[in-house]
């Protein structure tokens, strides 16, 4: 199974928010251990101060004849919720009837018995409490109090809430920010990806603007800079094919006029048979030569298109009857009855180089259907041969590009211009198998209306 790395900002969030997790989560411990220590020291200060109140209060009331241990417990104010205990001698009372001995920690028992204070923590039924004992020599007992933390552990409950809804807030907003962040980072980058995707499909006047950022304001120049000499370089180019084209004709014209001269003038079986190719070839040297011509006019973004309104199913059919093909069968769906705008000049020759590649590599044309939608309309050349093979169907449009199964000399040039006429117009054209066996050529067009 392969792994798929996510995306930059998808990391950055993730990052931004395990960060804000990770802060705010330290935070939170640090807050709740303070508040904690806080409260809990708070009230141990409390209860071992009311502690040793009662405790006074009980030994003034053990210092009379009358000694009554009950009647000075019974003078005691604990905390609300306390328990109030005295030992007289070995013996122990309660303040009330849920304390008792067994709720006094034995270490607490010791440090009393040796005549000293002494405060502990314990957990008792109700939960945790805090222990105070004073020892009463005079009276040869002990005043102990159990207060319990109660009140404090529900403040921490609510506390610890409130600091868990922080922290969740906060890596919210972790994630919130490292988009933010990352969204304002990328910009640039997805503005170079756009730039680069327009100069990809023809747009070589497309340029960066100038960044406010001093560190990104280099590579924009760099990168205007850049398309700036494709630009120049590509132009150069297409006007050296467009040049070299043009020459071109005038000593092709003259080879054409003396070819018909000698072919006149021949009685020579094997001459006239040597004029026939050279015929031929010069027939695939004007073929190639205005081929090239359109295309370097294309490149170069001087063509233009002279669009007019037309009835593409009729296009077809006039298409098949000006070339003679009419073993060639014609569909036309009824949703492409709709007329459009288009050049018809170029459309007619991408189809007709079309049909030529069905003839050349593919067996000869079967079908040409014409289909579309309210949006679109479709030009589908079906072909009798054994289709495109995967690993040539990539650069099948290319110039000079010829297949494996070709019968019949070409230029390689007919399907780079049914690319270009194509684009010229918004389209696409791509091939795919036919459902009934061979290739399936297609065009796209963009429906225009008046």
């Amino acid at each position: 199974m392969s792994w798929r790395q996510p995306a930059l900002r998808t990391r950055a969030m993730i990052a931004f928010g395990l960060m804000a997790l990770l802060v705010s989560s330290i935070v939170a411990a640090a807050a709740y251990g303070l508040t904690r220590s806080t409260l809990i020291g708070q009230r141990e200060r409390v209860a071992e101060r009311q502690t040793y109140l009662n405790a006074r209060s009980v030994r003034s009331a053990l210092s009379g004849d009358a000694a009554d241990p009950a009647g000075a417990l019974a003078r005691t104010q604990p905390s609300p919720g306390g328990i109030a205990l005295l030992r007289v001698g070995d013996e122990w009372f309660s303040s009330s009837v849920s304390g008792g001995r067994s709720d006094v920690p034995s270490s607490l028992v010791e440090v009393l018995d040796e005549g000293t204070a002494g405060r502990q923590r314990t957990l008792g039924d109700d939960g945790p409490a805090v222990a105070v004992g004073v020892p009463l020599a005079e009276a040869d007992a002990a005043y102990v109090e159990l207060v319990p933390f109660g009140e404090a552990e529900r403040t921490l409950v609510l506390v610890a809430r409130g600091l868990l809804v922080a922290t969740l807030a906060s890596t919210a907003a972790g994630i919130v920010a490292g988009r933010w962040l990352t969204g304002r980072v990328l910009r640039p980058v997805r503005r170079t990806a756009e730039a680069a995707n327009h100069i990809r499909e023809g747009a070589l006047d497309r340029r960066l603007e100038n960044e406010q950022d001093a560190d990104l304001r280099p590579l924009v120049q760099s990168f205007n800079e850049m398309v700036a000499g494709l630009q120049a370089r590509i132009e150069r180019e297409a006007r050296f094919a467009s040049d070299v084209s043009h020459e071109l004709r005038s000593p092709l014209a003259t080879m054409d006029a003396a070819l018909s001269v000698a072919r006149r003038r021949a009685a020579d079986p094997a001459a006239v048979e040597a004029l026939d190719v050279l015929d031929t070839e010069v027939g695939r040297f004007r073929d190639l030569i205005v081929d090239l011509l359109e295309i370097a006019r294309a490149e170069a973004g001087v063509a233009e298109l002279s669009l007019d309104e037309v009835d593409p199913g009729r296009l077809a059919s006039s298409i098949l009857e000006a070339t003679a093909r009419e073993g060639v069968r014609l569909v036309v769906d009824p949703t492409s009855g709709e007329r459009t705008r288009l050049d018809k000049r170029r459309i007619g020759q991408a189809l007709v180089n079309l049909l030529d590649n069905a003839d050349n590599y593919g067996g000869g044309a079967t079908c040409l259907t014409v289909s579309g939608d309210p949006d679109t309309v479709r030009f589908t050349v079906d072909d009798d041969g054994p289709g495109v093979p995967e690993h040539e169907k990539e650069y099948v449009f290319e110039r000079f590009a010829r297949g494996t199964h070709a019968t019949a000399p070409g230029t390689g040039l007919g399907l780079a211009l049914v690319t270009e006429h194509v684009r010229l117009h918004g389209g696409t054209v791509g091939v795919e198998d036919a459902p009934g066996g061979g290739a399936r050529f297609v065009i796209e067009l963009p429906r225009v209306t008046a």
